[in-house]
């Protein structure tokens, strides 16, 4: 262990970490995450490091994911030129909490996109399906063998929501 090693951050900026540094050996993204929140630096500096272990750890599906969020996340107001408002933080987080519990595996069938209402849409690829995701809430619709199936204002947890795209995406 070593006491005051210096680090360099992405942008250039120096810091003298204050407490004992040591190696730990992570598997899983989870193991990251919870590591970098552990950490004493700024709140700003934490994202700047999960938004770039994002995709050094993860698949290339839930990077693919996490890139497309980044994107979404910086629409501004009137994005579509027709009014559309941005993309509300909480459904960013919301989508970001559900990769936190998913697999690369979980993704390879979805596309997101943004809806004019500041919720993100989910489409299958190989299915009749969609998933329209909000701050506290989320909705599903799809077709299979000619029938109409969903659910409106479903309680948003990230587990349940990522059952129902498995469910969706067989």
């Amino acid at each position: 262990m070593q006491r005051g090693r210096k680090i360099v951050m992405e942008e250039e900026r120096t810091f003298t970490a204050q407490e004992p540094m040591m190696a730990r050996p992570m598997t899983t993204y989870a193991d990251v995450m919870y590591y970098l929140h552990t950490i004493r630096i700024s709140p700003e500096d934490k994202r700047k490091v999960a938004n770039r272990l994002n995709l050094e750890v993860t698949g290339k599906n839930l990077s693919r994911i996490f890139e497309r969020l980044d994107y979404l996340s910086s629409l501004q107001a009137d994005w579509d030129g027709y009014g559309a408002l941005p993309i509300a933080r909480k459904v960013i987080e919301n989508l970001k909490n559900v990769l936190l519990v998913s697999d690369d595996k979980d993704w390879e069938n979805w596309v997101v996109g943004a809806e004019p209402n500041a919720t993100l849409m989910l489409q299958s690829k190989t299915n009749r399906v969609s998933i329209s995701l909000g701050n506290d809430e989320f909705s599903y619709y799809a077709l299979v063998d000619g029938k109409r199936f969903g659910e409106s204002h479903v309680d948003f947890e990230p587990n349940r929501f990522l059952n129902i795209m498995r469910l969706l995406d067989k």
